[in-house]
């Protein structure tokens, strides 16, 4: 099947997965984006055209994925179900040539929300939230000399900030009643 449109073109000819576009022809008739899908309508590839930015998807036994990149760079993605819902754990990529380390470990909370992130060079992010799961507190470089916070506090009945806590600024926000920002003002540490 084919939908037309003045400018584009977008093909969704998988008998497979007929509902999952697979193609996008641009104004000049020319393939310039193409994705494919395994039986189960996961995503393995992506490309554009003449294969450029060729990412390629396996969907490993163990559950994890395992994502290579134009360059050849494979990295591994690591899940855990956390309150019903698929969270990434790791991320293993080692470095290349052409691309750094994406070495990566989270932790949650029961509520699925990141407690801690931890980097390629071992540095770690704690965060905190409130109650309705609005984060308050987020420290990167926890534990070194590094270290910086910045805390936010939030409108008590919208999910709009009002005062954002960082290590060299204070920003203030107001709103209207419609939640449209009003001002901003920005003043240093």
């Amino acid at each position: 099947m084919r939908i037309q449109t003045s400018h584009r073109s977008y093909q969704y000819e998988d008998s497979r997965n007929p509902g999952l576009l697979i193609g996008i022809t641009d104004e000049r008739g020319v393939r310039f984006a193409t994705w494919s899908y395994d039986d189960s309508g996961r995503a393995v590839s992506s490309q554009h055209s003449g294969g450029a930015g060729l990412t390629q998807i396996a969907y490993n036994a163990d559950g994890s994925s395992s994502v290579t990149n134009e360059l050849g760079k494979t990295t591994v993605y690591r899940y855990q179900q956390i309150d019903g819902v698929k969270r990434i754990i790791a991320i293993d990529g080692e470095p290349s040539p052409n691309c750094p380390a994406s070495n990566s470990t989270y932790t949650y909370n029961d509520r699925g929300l990141v407690l801690t992130k931890t980097d390629a060079k071992g540095l770690v992010t704690n965060y905190d939230y409130n109650d309705r799961g609005f984060e308050i507190s987020r420290t990167e470089a926890s534990g070194t000399t590094l270290a910086r916070t910045t805390t936010t506090e939030w409108d008590p009945n919208r999910f709009l900030p009002i005062k954002v806590i960082e290590p060299n600024r204070i920003t203030v926000y107001s709103y209207d009643n419609q939640g449209r920002e009003l001002s901003r003002q920005s003043t240093s540490r």
